[in-house]
């Protein structure tokens, strides 16, 4: 994918957010994460991107902000 494709993924999940709202902020990003998860269909690579996310939000705590790989 190419940087400009993930920056309208991006762009389309603010927008996403803005509309679900603060309150119900989290639930529209575990909606969209369980979509991709289905669409993907593999339980295992979806787990692994899952620790992943979580590395790089530990990273981003410790040390700023992590590039996307």
């Amino acid at each position: 994918m190419l940087q400009q494709d993930i920056e309208a993924v991006y762009e389309e999940l603010a927008t996403g957010i803005d509309v679900a709202g603060s309150a119900d902020a989290e639930i529209f990003l575990a909606q969209v994460c369980l979509l991709l998860a289905r669409e993907l269909g593999d339980r295992e690579r979806v787990l692994e991107l899952i620790r992943q996310a979580m590395r790089l939000h530990g990273e981003d705590r410790a040390a700023g902000p992590t590039p996307v790989r």
